[in-house]
Order: structure tokens, then C-alpha cells, then sequence
């Protein structure tokens, strides 16, 4: 009776576990392989660049967008090195339309993950799944199509995204290229 009952609470211990490891949002920062992205922001607006992934922390820098070919918009682009708590860390010394706020030298920043941007124009088929890794199932995939999705997190090789057709998901494959990266 009592083996039964610790391996009971073992059990909805890990359950618990696994239910919260699922979460990009709570990934260490440094989580995910580098990937790239971009944020679009109307003429004049810019992103604040925190030292930490909270809207307390110290602004080090914004993030305005380079004129392109999307008009009003621009584009910054930007490396995403992790995620924590909806906000995503980014390379700065890569980070195109990135300002300092007074002294340069900090490599990393954070924004608001949600800003960013990624795109399902690649060769090939990008398989949507429920959860990163061995946990998830596939449930949709995609192929040919120009849909946008906004980035959630990432963890390892995945990132987490939402856009209004597949809701919040998680894909094997994305596109951050102004021309496509379509062959």
C-alpha cells in the first residue's frame, strides 16, 4: 500500500515536471541555438534593449528598423540566443538598427519576445508540432506558404511561435531572411 502510494506521488511529480519543461517561457537564458529573426516597427518606433528579462531592468539600447522594402516598416534584425518569461535574449553586436544608451560593450540584450518575427518561406516542409522535442506530436506541416509567425521562446533547435491559423506551436524550421529562404 505505501509502495503504492509514493510511486503514485512520483508519478503526478513528474507529470508536474514535464508539464512545466514544455514552456519555452521558462528555459534558462542561452537555451536555444542561436537563430535569427527580426522585429517590424513602424517608422519612428524602437524596442528597448534591457539588461534583464523584466520591464524594470535597466534600458542599454533600443532597437529601430532599417528602412527595407515593407515600406513604412523597418526591419532589425536580430540573433536569438534564449528566452525567459516571454522575453527573448539577443546577440547586440549583430543586431541590425541596435542604438546603445550610452556606453557600448554589453554582448547580450533582452526584449520582449513577442516582437519578434519569423517567416514560413523555406524549401521544404516545416512540420508544426504540440511540444519541442521526443514529447511533442507533429499536427500540421506546411509547405509553400508565406504565413508570419511571432516568436514566443525557443529551446534547443526549436522555437516556440503563434500566428492566428496554428495558435501557439512549436516548429522545426523558419525563415528570417528579407528575401526568403526559398532557393
Amino acid at each position: 500500500m505505501l509502495r503504492a502510494i509514493i510511486g503514485t506521488v512520483a508519478v503526478l511529480a513528474g507529470f508536474g515536471v514535464l508539464e512545466r519543461s514544455v514552456d519555452a517561457s521558462t528555459g534558462h537564458a542561452g537555451s536555444c541555438t542561436p537563430t535569427q529573426a527580426y522585429a517590424l516597427l513602424q517608422r519612428g518606433e524602437t524596442v528597448p534593449v534591457r539588461t534583464e528579462p523584466t520591464p524594470q531592468a535597466t534600458v542599454i539600447g533600443t532597437l529601430a528598423g532599417r528602412r527595407g522594402a515593407a515600406g513604412d516598416l523597418g526591419r532589425s534584425d536580430v540573433t536569438v540566443t534564449g528566452s525567459q518569461s516571454g522575453w527573448a535574449r539577443v546577440a547586440l553586436s549583430t543586431a541590425a538598427g541596435y542604438s546603445a544608451a550610452g556606453e557600448a560593450g554589453q554582448p547580450y540584450g533582452w526584449v520582449p519576445a513577442d516582437v519578434l518575427t519569423v517567416d514560413a518561406r523555406v524549401d521544404g516542409i516545416i512540420t508544426v508540432y504540440n511540444r519541442p522535442g521526443l514529447l511533442g506530436s507533429a499536427i500540421a506541416t506546411i509547405e509553400g506558404d508565406d504565413m508570419k509567425f511571432r516568436v514566443l521562446g525557443c529551446r534547443g533547435g526549436w522555437l516556440q511561435v503563434i500566428n492566428a491559423r496554428h495558435g501557439n506551436v512549436w516548429i522545426d524550421k523558419w525563415c528570417a531572411r528579407e528575401d526568403g529562404c526559398r532557393s
